[in-house]
Parts: structure tokens; sequence; C-alpha cells
């Protein structure tokens, strides 16, 4: 059975496999059997990733550093069971639908809600803890 994993990339995007919904500013939708979106604040193609994290100097090891998405009532999900990501105004990534967050160290959390950094100032990547409202961390 699939699942919809989000896998945090060192030093780089989220790369999202499974079925994958985003919902992007404006009210178009793009979906996906895997994208990569950014979550160092610099892409000029929010919220996907453009590999502007290189020059931007990004650094981040890809764990699970704090925070979590809301418990998985009734397991993660199949793939048949699309994962929603919402784009938040010059917020984060907001999850909706079954998602399992896998770390560089193989550690995993999973749930149905929750939210992504996209700013890269969070001092609980992958998840947000608020901060692009202090750095003023702008997508649109």
């Amino acid at each position: 059975m699939n699942v919809n994993t989000c896998q945090i990339m060192p030093d780089g995007p989220l790369r999202l496999t499974g079925r994958i919904r985003i919902e992007l500013p404006g009210g178009a939708v793009h979906e996906a059997e895997e994208a990569y979106l950014c979550r160092c604040g610099a892409s000029q193609d929010k919220p996907f990733c453009d590999d502007s994290h290189h020059q931007a100097g990004f650094a981040d090891e890809g764990v699970v550093q704090g925070g979590r998405l809301s418990p998985a009532e009734g397991g993660a999900g199949t793939a048949d069971e699309p994962v929603a990501i919402v784009c938040a105004p010059n917020g984060p990534l907001l999850v909706r639908g079954p998602l399992v967050v896998v770390g560089e160290d193989g550690a995993t959390t999973q749930g149905r809600k929750g939210a992504l950094c996209r700013c890269g100032a969070s001092s609980s990547k992958p998840f947000c803890d608020g901060a692009h409202r202090e750095c003023g961390f702008r997508a649109e």
C-alpha cells in the first residue's frame, strides 16, 4: 500500500510523492504524483522549488526538529486518498489529508492536518512555528 509521503531533503526542498493536490494562490490547483516544494523561502516559483536554496545558502539537516501533524485518525491513508497542500498567504503550507513526513535520519511522523514551513526560518523544521511573521516572508 502506498502512502502520501513528504521527504525532507537535506539543505533542500520537500519532496512529496503520492496523490498530491496543491491549492495555489488565486484558486489554481496543481495535481501530481511528485512535487518539490520550496522550504528555504527564496524560490521565485513558490510554492515550488527552483533550486534557489543553493544560492541562498539554505542549510538544514533534513530531520524532524519539532512540531508534528495532527494524529492520523484511521491511519495515514493510501495514495488513493489525496493530500491537499494549501498555500497560506505569506505563510506556511497547510496539510489537509493523509501524509507521512520522513526525515533524512529515517524518523517519521504522520497525520492529517498541520503546517509545513516554507519561509526557512522555523526552529521546528519542517513544521511552521510562526517565524514567517517575524522574518517578513512574502510568497505572493
